[in-house]
C-alpha cells in the first residue's frame, strides 16, 4: 500500500482540476449557433482493449511485465464532455519468486472527463478486484477486494471505428502487500 496515499492524492487533483476547468467554461459565453444541432450519438458505446501491463510496489517485486484485455461500455452525461464507463478486465502477470502466476479479475466503474478537443480524457474511479496467485508447490490463494483505477487517454479517429491509447494507475487493495500495476492499453470502440 506504499503508493495508495499519492495515488487518492493526484486523484483528487485530477478531479479538482478537471471540475475547475468546468466552472471556467461555463464562465464564457456561449458561441452564437448558426447550424442545426448534430444528430445525438448513441447513448452506449462498447469497447475492447488489451496491451502491456507493468507491475509495481511489492507486485513488481515478484512478478514480470504482464498482458492487460478488457471489455467496456461508456455512457455519456447531460454533459457530453463527461461520461460514466464500466470496465470488466483481466491483468495477469508470470511470478518469478514464490509465485508461478497472478492474475486480477476486476470490474470497475469510472468517471470519464473528455477535453475540448474530444482526443483526450481523463478517468478515475473505484471497483472490484478478484486477486489470484498460483504458488510453485501447487496452491493457490484467490480473494476480493476493493481497488481504484485512474488514468488519461487519447481517442485516434480512424473510419467507422476509433481506436484509442490510455496510460493508467490500478491499486487493488490487497491485504499484506501492494497490488499496483499500471496498464498501457489499445483499443477501439464500435
Amino acid at each position: 500500500m506504499l503508493l495508495t496515499r499519492p495515488a487518492v492524492l493526484a486523484l483528487l487533483a485530477l478531479a479538482s482540476a478537471t471540475l475547475a476547468a468546468g466552472r471556467a467554461d461555463a464562465q464564457a459565453p456561449a458561441p452564437r449557433r448558426t447550424t442545426a444541432p448534430a444528430s445525438a450519438p448513441s447513448s452506449v458505446r462498447f469497447a475492447f482493449a488489451g496491451g502491456l501491463s507493468v507491475p509495481a510496489g511489492d507486485l513488481g517485486a515478484d512478478a514480470d511485465l504482464g498482458i492487460a484485455l478488457g471489455v467496456r461500455a461508456e455512457g455519456r452525461m447531460r454533459d457530453p464532455r463527461w461520461g460514466m464507463r464500466g470496465d470488466l478486465s483481466w491483468d495477469r502477470y508470470d511470478g518469478h519468486t514464490f509465485a508461478n502466476s497472478f492474475s486480477y479479475l476486476s470490474l470497475a466503474g469510472n468517471l470519464v472527463h473528455h477535453e475540448r478537443t474530444g482526443r483526450f480524457y481523463e478517468f478515475g474511479g473505484l471497483g472490484v478486484y478478484n486477486s489470484r496467485m498460483q504458488f510453485v508447490n501447487g496452491a493457490d490463494r484467490s480473494d476480493t477486494n476493493l481497488g481504484m483505477q485512474a488514468g488519461v487517454g487519447v481517442t485516434l479517429p480512424s473510419g467507422s471505428a476509433r481506436w484509442f491509447t490510455e496510460f493508467g494507475l490500478t491499486s487493488a487493495f490487497t491485504s499484506g502487500r501492494s497490488s499496483i500495476w499500471f496498464p498501457l492499453r489499445a483499443g477501439f470502440w464500435f
